[in-house]
């Protein structure tokens, strides 16, 4: 069996460019993966579902009062903007993880952000 051809140390070929991953890229991964986990309950549990959203929209407008920049809203403590929201205690009740909620608002502000 042959082994498989590497390049040689120090030649262009043995340089792999591999873009940083930055703070931005990483929050706006797992923001994005705070919105897929809600979908599944438009089917699995409705009234949840709409008690999440309103808390995700509720956090959502707080963000955007107080933040107006990307570093600003990955800065933000979710228990600082949450412990604001009406909704936080009523979803939390139900057995969801009003985390989940924030990280989707977060997501829904950077996309603000990014449009304008």
């Amino acid at each position: 069996m042959t082994e498989p051809k590497t390049p040689a140390e120090g030649t262009a070929d043995s340089v792999v460019a591999v873009p940083p991953r930055g703070a931005e890229t990483v929050a706006a991964e797992r923001w994005r993966a705070a919105e897929d986990r809600l979908y599944p309950l438009i089917v699995a549990d409705p009234d949840l579902y709409t008690l999440v959203v309103e808390l995700v929209v509720e956090a959502r407008d707080l963000l955007r009062t107080e933040c107006m920049s990307v570093p600003a809203l990955i800065e933000t403590a979710a228990a600082d903007v949450l412990a604001r929201c009406a909704k936080t205690q009523v979803v939390q009740s139900e057995g969801f993880d009003p985390q989940t909620a924030f990280d989707a608002a977060r997501a829904a502000r950077l996309r603000e952000l990014r449009q304008s």
